[in-house]
C-alpha cells in the first residue's frame, strides 16, 4: 500500500511539473514570435529608408548578426540551449535541462545548489544519481557529494529487532479471579492509581527507546547538519 501511494505521489508531482513546463514553453514561444515580427518589421523599415549599402558593409552587418547569434546561443553541441528558470522558495533551478522522464533526485540537487545560470554545474546534476556516481570523489566547496547516507548503528550485526519499540513491562498484578467476593475487591481509586503508575513507566520506556533509536542515526544527522550549514553560508 505504501509503494502504491508513493508511485501516485511521484506521478502527481511529475504531472504538475509537466504543466508548469508547458506553460513556460507557451509563454516563451509567444515572446519569441513577437520578437521575430518586430525584428522583421524593423529590418524592412531600415531597408526601405536606408540608401544602397556596399557589399563590404553588407558582409560586415551579416558577420555582426552572426556574432550576436553566437553570443545568444551555444552551437558547440549542435543544439540551441534555452533556460527556464523556476524559483521555489529562496532557490532557483533551470528546468530546461531535464525532460519528463528525468528522476526527481538530480532536479532536487540542482535546486539545492541554486545555480540556475551555471551550465557546467547543471550538466553534472543532470547525470548525477545514486546509480551513476555512488562512489564519486568529486567535492563541491570542500564537502564531498553524498549519494548514500551512513547506515544506522546496531548493537549486534545480527540484531533484527525494532529499536523503536521498548521491551514490555513485566506484569506484577495478581491473576484476575472472576469468582472473588466484590466486597473484598480494591476500591476504584486504588485501581486507578495503579494503572497511572504503570502507564507512566510505559511512557518513560517509550521515550528512552526513541532517544536510543535516534542516537543510531547520529552520523547521518551530523552529515545533514554539515550540508545544511554549508548551503546557508552560500545563501
Amino acid at each position: 500500500m505504501t509503494s502504491v501511494k508513493g508511485v501516485a505521489e511521484v506521478s502527481s508531482a511529475r504531472s504538475r511539473l509537466d504543466a508548469t513546463l508547458q506553460l513556460m514553453v507557451d509563454k516563451k514561444d509567444e515572446g519569441h514570435v513577437s520578437s521575430e515580427d518586430e525584428i522583421s518589421q524593423s529590418e524592412l523599415a531600415t531597408s526601405v529608408s536606408s540608401p544602397v549599402v556596399s557589399p563590404s558593409k553588407r558582409a560586415a552587418n551579416r558577420s555582426a548578426r552572426k556574432r550576436k547569434r553566437k553570443e545568444d546561443f551555444d552551437f558547440s553541441d549542435g543544439q540551441v540551449h534555452h533556460q527556464y528558470i523556476m524559483k521555489l522558495f529562496d532557490r532557483s533551478v533551470d528546468l530546461a535541462q531535464f525532460d519528463e522522464d528525468s528522476p526527481l533526485y538530480p532536479i532536487c540537487r540542482s535546486w539545492l545548489k541554486n545555480r540556475p545560470y551555471d551550465r557546467d554545474a547543471n550538466d553534472k546534476d543532470k547525470l548525477s544519481s545514486p546509480e551513476h556516481e555512488a562512489h564519486s570523489d568529486e567535492e563541491i566547496d570542500g564537502i564531498p557529494n553524498v549519494y548514500l547516507m551512513p547506515k544506522p548503528i546496531k548493537a549486534e550485526p545480527d540484531d533484527t529487532r525494532d529499536y523503536r519499540i521498548p521491551e514490555p513491562l513485566p506484569n506484577t498484578d495478581a491473576p484476575l479471579d472472576i469468582n472473588a467476593d466484590p466486597d473484598t475487591a480494591p476500591p476504584p481509586e486504588q485501581l486507578l492509581l495503579g494503572h497511572m503508575s504503570r502507564w507512566k513507566d510505559v511512557r518513560i520506556r517509550w521515550r528512552e527507546a526513541g532517544f536510543q533509536n535516534e542516537s543510531r542515526f547520529a552520523d547521518s544527522m551530523n552529515l545533514i547538519r554539515e550540508i545544511f550549514e554549508n548551503q546557508m553560508k552560500e545563501g
